[in-house]
């Protein structure tokens, strides 16, 4: 990645609200020479819990399912390709991270330096963001820098 202005953070994943944080960011922030990174972190298989089948079909089973998360990762990445290309972003990487998203996306911004972190929000309920937590909420507290939550 080459050296740019501003150091970006933004989360994504397959969701819509996804897409329009990264949209909002491009269309009301976007400097043009940002340097932006988009941190995914897949989703979390417990494979020791699963039905896998018997132990001989186990092995097989997981590698799809790794297969799979590699594929969704890779459709993932040249969609966001694209849309930075679309943009007129010169300089940007794609970071897959394993754990918790809104660690992973504070861990990279404070790795990277940035000076601000993008992430989109599931407008989720005060009860349900009590017991599931929130990513969003995790990373406004957590996060060295500002945070742009762009709800839908």
């Amino acid at each position: 990645m080459a050296e740019g202005g501003r150091k970006v953070v933004i989360g994504v994943d397959e969701s819509s609200f996804a897409e329009e944080a990264f949209n909002f960011y491009v269309g009301n922030f976007m400097k043009e020479d940002d340097a932006v990174i988009l941190v995914h972190t897949p989703e979390r298989y417990n494979f020791v819990d699963a039905n896998l089948g018997t132990p001989v079909e186990r092995p097989a089973v997981i590698q799809e399912l790794l297969n799979e998360i590699k594929k969704k990762l890779q459709v993932l990445e040249d969609k966001y390709q694209k849309k930075l290309q679309a943009a007129g972003v010169k300089s940007a990487k794609f970071v897959s991270k394993e754990g918790d998203p809104g660690e992973a996306i504070v861990a990279v911004a404070e790795k990277e330096k940035a000076v601000l972190i993008v992430c989109g929000t599931r407008g989720m309920g005060k009860l349900r963001r009590t017991f599931l937590g929130s990513v969003s909420d995790y990373v406004v507290h957590h996060a060295h820098c500002p945070v742009l939550v762009c709800r839908k």
